[in-house]
């Protein structure tokens, strides 16, 4: 999918579909596991960076598949996250 595409155009699409409950809980954990990476920028290279901005795209992109963009917020702070990390490296 294309990244420059705007956020409610990526999710405009896309209907209910498996189970939520644990993408739901796989987004969570990500987002627990990344949350601080201001903080911890320095110790990630620009390829951890960029494999989790990949992640994080995938996660959302799942999560707009399966009817669950909504919940997907949390994922959107996480990539201006990383694109900060990013711009500091």
């Amino acid at each position: 999918m294309d990244r420059t595409t705007s956020r409610p155009a990526r999710c405009a699409t896309g209907s209910p579909k498996g189970d939520r409950l644990a993408l739901l809980e796989e987004i969570a954990a990500f987002v627990r596991e990344h949350a601080d990476i201001l903080a911890r920028y320095h110790i990630h290279t620009m390829a951890d960076l960029n494999r989790i901005e990949q992640e994080c795209w995938r996660l959302h992109d799942e999560a707009c598949s399966r009817g669950a963009c909504g919940t997907a917020g949390e994922l959107a702070e996480l990539e201006y996250l990383i694109g900060r990390a990013k711009e500091m490296k």
